[in-house]
């Protein structure tokens, strides 16, 4: 994804022969062209008779198409909490193109690093097509008789756990997720999410050994508010090492131009810029899990962090949009 100049770029990329991209304007969100992205995908797979595969860098993205549609549907389109599903069209033109369609989902690692790079690139190259004037390439779409084959084999050598459908309503909240981990080399591919109900795993969640000490902590809100305080005194004092004490091990970090960036060098970064909001947002996602967004002049940085070690809290992933705060919906 990419934000310039009021435009969000999308991609998808199966080969060199297969993908696509395009942008939506104005006030759209990134997680809207995120859906965009794969609305094209699905539609034009609709008449492809072969179980789908979709990585995605999005970890809530990957929640939609692999549960939550599943039970927003079954609650007439409405959340557990029987609040209004946010970009309910787009979503429902997606659920409407999966039907009948085997749908495996993950989050792209270091395996599927080439293909997110190159999508980057199609969106980069759309958006800026489109700013300067110049002639657009949406992309070939998919031709069935152009596949490589890396399809296939993306679909044969993917690690995704089924998700049980819950036995009744409550089983799975709907704002419990689960979000980036990377993929080490030296070890194995995982899934998305370990478990059917568990909460972020060692850190205090539902699945976690510190389960026991539950009704000691604080919450995640109450904690993170701390964190930012002590995260934003070292982003001023230029402490790159305290930086670091405070980001997630699975640390990822999307930069201006929607390529991610080491957790050393968005350090580097912070300390080097440190951000100076001029107003701050908390917002609870789930019992482990909380979003800071920076609001300032020319930019919007959203924050996730997660509960580690019960009272305390690590960021686990930032992503900076150059973009006016209304397209949060605000």
């Amino acid at each position: 994804m990419l934000a310039e100049a009021n435009l969000v770029g999308w991609a998808w990329v199966i080969d060199q022969d297969n993908w696509a991209c395009g942008y939506v304007e104005d006030s759209a969100s990134i997680t809207q062209a995120q859906f965009r992205a794969v609305f094209s995908f699905v539609r034009r797979c609709h008449q492809i008779n072969e179980p789908l595969v979709i990585f995605t860098s999005s970890e809530y993205v990957a929640a939609v198409l692999q549960t939550w549609r599943h039970q927003w549907r079954s609650n007439d389109w409405r959340k557990l909490d029987g609040m209004p599903v946010t970009d309910l069209s787009i979503i429902r033109n997606i659920d409407h193109f999966l039907e009948g369609k085997s749908l495996q989902v993950a989050c792209a690692g270091s395996k599927e690093q080439a293909l997110l790079t190159q999508a980057h690139i199609y969106a980069r190259e759309v958006v800026y097509a489109h700013r300067d004037g110049k002639e657009v390439n949406l992309g070939p779409g998919v031709n069935p008789e152009l596949l490589s084959g890396h399809y296939q084999q993306n679909l044969e050598n993917l690690v995704v756990s089924e998700v049980p459908q819950p036995k009744n309503k409550q089983d799975v909240p709907d704002n419990v997720t689960k979000f980036p981990c990377s993929n080490r080399g030296s070890e194995p591919a995982t899934s998305w999410r370990e478990g059917p109900i568990s909460g972020p795993v060692a850190v205090g969640g539902l699945g976690s050994p510190a389960r026991g000490a539950a009704a000691n902590l604080r919450s995640i809100t109450q904690v993170v508010r701390d964190e930012d305080l002590r995260f934003q005194k070292y982003c001023a004092s230029a402490d790159r090492v305290k930086i670091r004490e405070l980001m997630h091990p699975d640390f990822m970090s999307i930069g201006e131009l929607g390529v991610p960036i080491s957790s050393t060098e968005a350090a580097a970064l912070l300390a080097e810029d440190p951000p100076s909001p001029s107003e701050v947002e908390v917002r609870e996602l789930g019992t482990h899990t909380a979003q800071v967004i920076y609001f300032d002049s020319d930019s919007v940085q959203s924050w996730i962090w997660i509960r580690y070690q019960n009272n305390q809290a690590r960021m686990i992933f930032q992503q900076i949009t150059k973009r006016p705060p209304d397209i949060f919906g605000m």
